[in-house]
């Protein structure tokens, strides 16, 4: 009997041993998941088309004193500027096929009250056509026909304050691309200049990717996902910590409660002298304590066959309680 509980009580240790480091090293694996970002996600960027549109031009002027015929500037001056000659090219990188259109204008206008009211639309000259790759077109703004047109307007209306706006329009289409669209504006400056205005645009598309790497870790040999371990591992580690909690709690539940408790202290070790035959039994704790109530004499503790015997004597009479061996001393 003595070597089966000997046996049991070490298998219920190597168990409990077993739990607890299997709840441990889950534990460490639940630790690890959460440390550990369950996907990785890498973006990079990349160039898929180029697009640029450019007016180049020279100027041609009425007197040759300061600039010479041809001269490209930034700024021409309006009273010796008869012309302005360019050449308007548009290209795409990688090459592909496409249409242009492309107008210049001069539309005629007058203010009233901060209020625009439009007098007359005019189309200059009209380009379109396909291209690949890139395509090219002249273009001259005749300041001379300008100059002239807006001064017959203002004669024709009697509205001497009209004013004018020049301007190159470029839409090209390329398939599977938004329209790409530039504005080329004549603009006459207060101190009498001319220049054009949106002459250079460039458009690149660029294009995003997103990668999502699902992270992993080993474990017995295996990947596991990230996101898998944190689900499993905490309910494993909470499984297999769950029989050693639930055995200290049995055996704290089954720890045998001190009956004598209350009466502990005026209890001593010993065997009472001159103890009848016919000592009279107790039959419960409470009739131990009145006893002692009564004769106000100490109890005396002693262990008879595995069983707690607890003794007042008083004269030549003995009262006993025998609590059985509940490991009190």
């Amino acid at each position: 009997m003595i070597n089966f509980r000997i046996e049991r009580s070490r298998a219920i240790t190597i168990a409990l041993v077993a739990f607890i480091s299997l709840a441990v090293l889950f534990g460490g694996y639940s630790a690890a998941a959460y440390l550990k970002s369950p996907t990785t996600t890498e973006v990079s960027y990349r160039t898929l088309y180029v697009e640029r549109g450019s007016l180049s031009h020279m100027g041609f002027f009425s007197n040759e004193t300061v600039y010479r015929n041809g001269t490209p500037l930034g700024y021409y001056p309006e009273k010796i500027t008869r012309e302005i000659r360019g050449a308007y090219d548009y290209s795409t990188s990688p090459p592909e096929r496409g249409t242009y259109s492309a107008v210049l204008r001069a539309d005629y206008y007058v203010t009233a009250n901060k209020k625009r009211i439009s007098l007359k639309n005019t189309t200059i000259k009209r380009w379109e056509g396909d291209f690949s790759g890139s395509f090219s077109i002249p273009v001259n703004f005749n300041m001379t026909k300008l100059t002239g047109a807006l001064a017959d307007l203002r004669e024709g209306t009697g509205l001497y304050r009209a004013a004018s706006d020049v301007y190159l329009i470029v839409n090209v289409s390329v398939p599977g691309r938004k329209t790409f669209t530039q504005r080329i504006n004549l603009i006459r400056n207060t101190a009498g200049m001319l220049a054009l205005e949106g002459s250079l645009k460039s458009y690149k598309k660029v294009g995003r990717t997103v990668n999502t790497t699902v992270n992993t870790f080993s474990f017995l040999g295996k990947n596991v996902p990230v996101s898998t371990g944190r689900t499993v591992f905490p309910a494993m580690a909470f499984a297999f910590a769950l029989p050693p909690l639930g055995f200290t709690y049995t055996r704290r539940e089954r720890k045998p409660k001190d009956e004598l408790k209350g009466l502990r202290k005026f209890v001593v070790a010993g065997t009472p002298s001159g103890v009848p035959d016919d000592p009279i039994e107790l039959d419960s704790v409470e009739d131990l304590e009145r006893v002692f109530d009564l004769v106000d004499k100490p109890i005396v503790h002693r262990v008879e066959n595995g069983e707690d015997v607890y003794s007042i004597t008083d004269g030549e009479v003995v009262y006993e309680y025998r609590a059985g061996n509940n490991g009190a001393s």
